[in-house]
């Protein structure tokens, strides 16, 4: 029998994040990782280009270029292994998961605790795609077919929706009478700008 996985959204703010890898694993979990407010520690012994690009943008992101040790697990709240070698990244998520620490090892879904998914947000709105790290190229896809799909301009759109529904709890106090508003304003929205031809 095949399980399925249960979706979240986890909030990252103040968490200690460690990465161990500074290529294009590295690259993609700090893209994910930007806007979380996560304090984030990378070990690698070397860096890729675009890593240390991304990285002048963010000072406070501790980097050590040097090989992973045990101790450097102590006190994270979740680690991504994205190292090139396969035994690294299974020997740390052995230790870590010792000491009781979720890990994503990059490309090798049996060594992980979790996966990463690919996200699309619009405005307040985010979606989640995932392939259960079977196939990430998948994920990847789909994200850039929904912002296709969802231009830049429509996150403006949700943001305005997202208020006006804060502003009619005041003036709308019945409930029924605020949800057939709201329901008419995502239908027209929904018409003109979402089912594009």
């Amino acid at each position: 029998m095949s399980f399925k996985k249960y979706p979240i959204f986890l909030n990252l703010e103040n968490r200690n994040i460690l990465i161990v890898g500074g290529g294009n694993a590295c690259l993609e979990k700090l893209v994910g990782l930007e806007f979380t407010g996560a304090k984030i520690h990378i070990i690698s012994i070397d860096f890729s280009d675009e890593v240390k690009t991304f990285l002048t943008k963010y000072p406070n992101i501790i980097t050590e270029e040097r090989p992973i040790k045990e101790d450097d697990l102590n006190h994270r709240d979740i680690i991504f292994l994205g190292t090139s070698d396969p035994l690294i990244n299974r020997n740390f998520r052995a230790l870590a998961k010792k000491k009781g620490i979720w890990v994503n090892s990059v490309d090798d879904p049996k060594n992980c605790d979790f996966y990463s998914s690919s996200s699309v947000s619009i405005g307040p709105v985010q979606f989640a795609i995932s392939t259960d790290g079977k196939f990430a190229g998948v994920s990847s896809t789909l994200r850039k077919l929904f912002e296709e799909i969802l231009p830049e301009e429509d996150h403006e759109l949700m943001e305005t929706l997202f208020e006006m529904r804060r502003n009619l709890k005041e003036l709308l106090p019945d409930k029924d009478e605020r949800r057939l508003a709201l329901k008419e304003i995502v239908q027209n929205l929904n018409s003109k700008y979402f089912h594009k031809p």
